[in-house]
Parts: C-alpha cells; structure tokens; sequence
C-alpha cells in the first residue's frame, strides 16, 4: 500500500507542475535559493528566517540554477511521501477498535482523500515549504502513534525521533505546531503513562526550538500585513479546503457528523478533528488578537480531515461495507474536486498572479534603453520579477534601483532617494511601470514623488493588465519637465 500511494500521489501532484506562472513567494523562493549558501546566510539572519530551511534545501540539490519545476518538486515528494504515512496513521488509530482488516480500509481511504484533494494538490506545487511542514506533522504524529504500539526497549528511539519533528515543524511553519493539540488530545485518551511520556518527549522538542522561535519573533514584522480574518473567511477557507464545491463540503460535514455519533474508533475521531477541523476556528480566533490568518498556513491540516472523513469507514454496521463506503466517499470528494484540479493547473489564475505573463509582454514591448520603475516599490511582489526572469528585464534600466538584491542582503535591492531617481530620469524616453491592477498606487512618500515626477514629465500610452499585474508604458512629454526638490 505504501508504493502504491506514493506512486499514484507522485502523478497526481507532477501533473502540470511547471503549467502555473510563479506567484510572488514562489519568485523569492527561485531568486534566494539561487545566491550562494553564504548569501542565504546573509539574509534570513535579518529576513524571511522562517523560510530558510526551504531555501538551503532547493540550492543544496540544484544549485544556483535551480528553477521553478524543480523547486516544486521538492513539494511534490513531500506531499507525496505524507500519502503512506497517513495510511499508516489511519490504520493504527483505527485497530484497535474495529480490527485490522477494516482499519487498512480506513488508513487507504485517508490516503486516497488526500492524494484526490485540490486543496492538497494545489500546494504539493507550491515552491514554499508548507507540503514539507504537512509531511512532518504526518511524520511526527506517525512517531507518537507508533511509540505506544512499540515495546519498551525500543520506544524510547520513537519518542526521540517524535521530539526531534517538532523544531523541524517549527522551522518549517510555526502555525503548524498547532498540530500538537491533536498530539495531547490522542495521549491523554491512551493513558496516563501514554501521556507523561508524550509530554515529556514533546516539551524537549519545544524546549529545542525555543531559540527558533525568538528569533523568527524578531523578524515577525514581515506578516504585518495580514488583517484580521473576518467570519466569511473562515467560512471560505472550508469550502476552498474541500475542493471549492458545496457538495463537497455537504458531503463532508454529513460524514463527519455520523463518525463522530457512532464514533466506533473514538482515538481516530478525536485526533480527526483536533488536527483537521480546530486548527482552522483556533487560528481564526488567535488572528483576531494577532494576525496570522492566511490558507496556506492552514495546509498542514489536510491529513487530519482526511482522516475524520475517513473514519467514517469504521462505522460500516458489516465488515464487508467498509470497501464500499471508502470507495463512494473518494470517488465522491474526488469527482467534485475535479474543476479546481484544473483551475490549479491553469497557466495564469492556477496559483493567483501572472508573473510568467507580465515578464513576457515587457520582454516583447520593451526597446534597449527603456527606463523601469515598480510603483508602488516597497513591496517584493513587483521587483522580484527582475530576478525571476532577468533575461525579460535585460535590456531596461531599473531607475530607482541602487544596490541588487544580493549586494544589500535583501529579498530585492535597495532604491535611491527622490533627489538622485530624478537626476537618472533625465534623458530617459520611455519608462516602463509594473505595480497592480487599476490606478497607480502610492504607499510612501517616495512612491508619491515617483508618481509626481511620472505625471509631470512623461504621459501614459498603454496599460496592459495580467492577473494581479499591470505594465504601464510612459513616454516623456517634451511640453512638461519634471523638476526635482
């Protein structure tokens, strides 16, 4: 079972992996782990800590040639190796209660659900860590489970290994540390004893990663941006988890209500919903007080609700049900999840942004000597698109640019103040502009001067829009000239 799911999960989640334009992270992701280990270094001491470990792991196996297919990979491996250890979880947690017959059923339908889940399929593409944080929350819980299954002698090397995953977990994605509240909730309902030794093999692995934890707090400034989640949102996260279909989510909620009525498997339940349906409320509720609320953080909570829908199997009233139901209940969640396999596989909405477009259409339209300027310019999304495609930007002159991205150990260089981005336009004919769609916006007071002198000097001829994107074209206006402060 185990070959067969990671092979069936290698080409569900390879199909039309390098299909999607990058969006913004994934761009970052491309631009650091192509500089040398030392310039990583350079960086996320200061920035983006909390990414490290993805970005020393895609320059260690391809080099400063690395691309986006092969920084995805990376995902897909992961995801597709958490597919047997879920199995695995599945089939012991289900065991004890109803035998071991229809607990394979029950690991091999959770298994299933989470290689048929776009949700699943749609970050096992993703070049960011978060397939590799899910496989290790998989992993760890896999390794608590099986120390109560091991005889004395040997458990204290699964317990070990249990405490090692949780400084990796929280390197990877501090959010999914949340997945420990599954691992309290499974020991306290095995035992005392169950209980003390999981605790103390968890407070060691929290311990390790207290220092980790410090210092990607220091760097906590970068998720200032995220607001506030409203209840919509957290209404929208479940049916986007589910496969964007409101018969999935039905099929779903219908599901889990009859596992946890008839709840023959009582352990798989609870761990079932402390792991695949709290984290979502919990994380929504912490977010109202410090923002962390974003779906992709959210990703390592798939497995758990693959296997409270997967419970279900343990309720079949005969034995020989349980094949039946598991193949109903995959076959239904995957059939309404097939439009949004697609949509995640599409070349310009599949991951949100139309990085890949934008870089074209400058590529096509830009002349030798052309200026360029990203407004607004303090955020990475837009500057990025230099270092992802330099060969589309080679031939333009990044005005505002003063050090490169590698040189000021930064995500994409520092600009130059207002006094001197007015002296490098002079003489410049034709300025390109890349920022969002719509109006230009400005965010600083560096961003209005850009805009002033843009205005003042140089008329717009063209706005071409991609998602998430828009490339204006000005050309000077020999009847007006900006003028500096």
């Amino acid at each position: 079972m185990g070959l067969g799911a990671v092979i069936a999960a290698l080409v569900v989640f390879s199909w039309r992996l390098g299909t999607p334009s990058p969006w913004r992270d994934e761009a970052v992701t491309i631009a650091v782990a192509s500089r040398t280990a030392e310039q990583i270094r350079a960086l996320v001491q200061d920035v983006d800590l909390v990414h490290a470990p993805f970005y020393f792991l895609a320059h260690a196996l391809f080099g400063a040639d690395v691309d986006i297919v092969q920084a995805r990979s990376i995902s897909v491996v992961a995801a597709a190796l958490t597919a047997p250890l879920l199995h695995g979880v599945g089939r012991r947690l289900a065991a004890g209660a109803v035998g071991p017959g229809t607990a394979r059923w029950t690991g091999a339908t959770a298994a299933a659900l989470f290689v048929s889940m776009p949700f699943v399929s749609r970050y096992a593409q993703e070049a960011r860590p978060y397939a590799l944080a899910t496989l290790v929350a998989t992993l760890g819980t896999y390794l608590l489970i099986r120390s109560s299954t091991t005889p004395a002698a040997r458990r204290w090397a699964w317990l070990v290994g249990y405490a090692a995953s949780i400084p990796l977990l929280v390197a990877l994605n501090t959010v999914a540390a949340l997945v420990l509240v599954a691992h309290a909730g499974w020991a306290l309902a095995a035992g005392r004893r169950t209980f003390v030794r999981s605790a103390v093999a968890a407070v060691a692995g929290l311990l390790v990663s207290v220092p980790l934890l410090l210092a990607q707090d220091a760097q906590s400034g970068q998720v200032a941006f995220l607001q506030r989640p409203t209840p919509a949102e957290l209404g929208s996260h479940v049916v986007f988890a589910l496969g964007s279909s409101t018969v999935a989510v039905v099929v779903a909620a219908l599901v889990a209500a009859v596992a946890v009525w008839r709840a023959r498997a009582r352990r798989l339940v609870l761990v079932g919903l402390l792991w695949g349906v709290l984290p979502w409320p919990l994380l929504w509720t912490i977010s109202q007080v410090t923002p962390f609320w974003t779906t992709r953080y959210l990703v390592f909570v798939a497995p758990g609700t693959c296997l409270l829908l997967a419970s279900v199997v343990t309720v079949a009233l005969r034995r020989r049900l349980a094949p039946a139901l598991a193949v109903a209940l995959v076959g239904v969640m995957g059939v309404t999840g097939v439009h949004m396999q697609f949509v995640f596989r599409s070349p310009t909405i599949g991951h949100a942004e139309d990085l890949k477009g934008t870089a074209a259409y400058v590529a096509a339209h830009a002349r030798a000597g052309d200026g360029l300027l990203f407004l607004p310019d303090g955020e990475y999304r837009y500057r990025v698109l230099t270092q992802l495609y330099p060969e589309a930007f080679e031939r333009l002159d990044d005005i505002a640019l003063e050090r490169s991205a590698t040189e000021s150990s930064t995500l994409v260089g520092t600009t130059v103040d207002a006094t001197r981005l007015w002296q490098r336009m002079v003489g410049v004919e034709r300025v390109w502009v890349v920022g969002g769609v719509g109006p230009v916006v400005t965010k600083t007071p560096a961003d209005r001067e850009t805009k002033r002198l843009l205005n003042e000097g140089y008329r717009l001829v063209s706005t071409e829009e991609k998602r998430a994107f828009s490339v204006k074209l000005y050309v000077r206006d020999d009847s007006a000239q900006p003028t500096g402060h």
